[in-house]
């Protein structure tokens, strides 16, 4: 029996276990030694990260009333990916800032339904944008070393919009071959933790939830990164990255023949480098 509710929970708990982790940090660091780190004072800074996700794709999508699974890992879409671009960037002065995403690719994965094959060819776009606000930042030790852990907490909102190309190509069948372009805006929330572990390392966890039923009825991303800072043409200004991502979103539109369904999970690790200024 269908279970809307349940499917809900399902598709959330990656996000849930991200979010109680930034609240237990948020209720748990030191307060007696906290101590914010802040220069109230300082000027813009900007970050420009060009990076790899390596995607694999969980879910259904339907186009013109015909439906096809779109489980692929990402050896099977790098077989067929045409074009990738991604890239983030953000800027901050003080406790305020704002921030970018760009993902643009090409993705196909062929599947078989008895003696049907099907072949989506998926063109899509993902471009986020919002603004942040740094709650503080605070030590996590009560050590008086340049070395000590701290810990930086951000909260955000903003939006994602998506555009997708989609066509579904039906082998040995006389069918017609289904195609379709739907685009969208998901309103998101989210919240970010920052740990610097050491002068060179630091880990950030991040999560956001999104659609509320404006754009999806329901979206929600996690990413967890680690990351090595170092001199690229003067003091450590940049940093290389690695971790994991996923971002889910479920979008219907239309109805019978003429409905639109995307429900996909797309996941995978991330290696990227960032480069402040």
């Amino acid at each position: 029996m269908y279970c809307k509710s349940c499917i809900f929970l399902k598709q959330t708990r990656y996000f849930l276990v991200m979010a109680i982790v930034v609240l237990i940090v948020a209720v748990n660091v030191p307060a007696v030694s906290a101590e914010e780190k802040q220069n109230e004072n300082s000027g813009w800074e900007f970050q420009v990260a060009p990076y790899m996700w390596f995607i694999s794709m969980d879910g259904d999508v339907k186009v013109k009333g015909q439906k096809s699974d779109v489980d692929a890992s990402f050896s099977d879409i790098w077989d067929e990916l045409n074009i990738a671009a991604m890239v983030a960037f953000e800027g901050r002065k003080n406790r305020w800032g704002f921030f970018g995403d760009v993902i643009a690719a090409n993705l196909g994965h062929s599947t078989t339904v008895g003696r049907i094959r099907i072949e989506p060819d998926i063109n899509a776009l993902w471009l986020t944008a919002g603004g942040f606000y740094r709650l503080g930042t605070w030590d996590l030790s009560d050590a008086s070393t340049n070395e000590e852990p701290t810990v930086t907490l951000d909260v955000f909102a903003g939006a994602r919009y998506t555009y997708l190309d989609m066509e579904l190509d039906f082998k040995n069948v006389p069918l017609p071959d289904p195609s379709g372009d739907k685009d969208w805006v998901d309103p998101l929330i989210g919240a970010r933790a920052i740990f610097d572990l050491s002068e060179q390392w630091a880990l950030s966890l991040d999560g956001s939830i999104g659609g509320f039923g404006v754009g999806s009825d329901f979206a929600w991303s996690a990413a967890g990164l680690i990351g090595y800072r170092f001199g690229l043409f003067e003091k450590d200004n940049a940093t290389v990255f690695g971790g994991y991502r996923a971002m889910y979103q479920d979008y219907t539109d239309g109805s019978g023949n003429d409905k639109f369904e995307w429900d996909v999970t797309l996941h995978g690790p991330i290696l990227g480098l960032g480069i402040q200024f």
